[in-house]
């Protein structure tokens, strides 16, 4: 990854935030710090971009009438959820 320097300048919370992670090993520096907190700061802007794209067409399909009763709406989430489950299940098989 390419970096380049940048002075920033933090509040005193956020500074100590950030000292207190270095100090507990949880990075090996404070730049980690801010990385991984911008890093985070652009996957939350991402996930609002896809969700407000998925409520668009929510919003488009209700207006054009496709609705799913509340049976439909409650197997898929049933669905969706047993799919999660299976997932989950697989990555704490030891």
């Amino acid at each position: 990854m390419n970096t380049k320097a940048m002075n920033v300048i933090l509040p005193t919370p956020l500074e100590e935030f950030a000292r207190r992670k270095v100090a507990a090993g949880d990075f090996e520096s404070v730049d980690e710090v801010v990385c991984e907190g911008l890093r985070l700061l652009q996957l939350r802007e991402e996930w609002n971009c896809e969700a407000r794209a998925k409520i668009d067409v929510g919003w488009d399909q209700a207006k054009s009438g496709q609705l799913l009763s509340s049976d439909e709406v409650r197997e898929n989430l049933a669905s969706r959820k047993e799919n999660w489950r299976r997932q989950n299940r697989r990555g704490h098989i030891g």
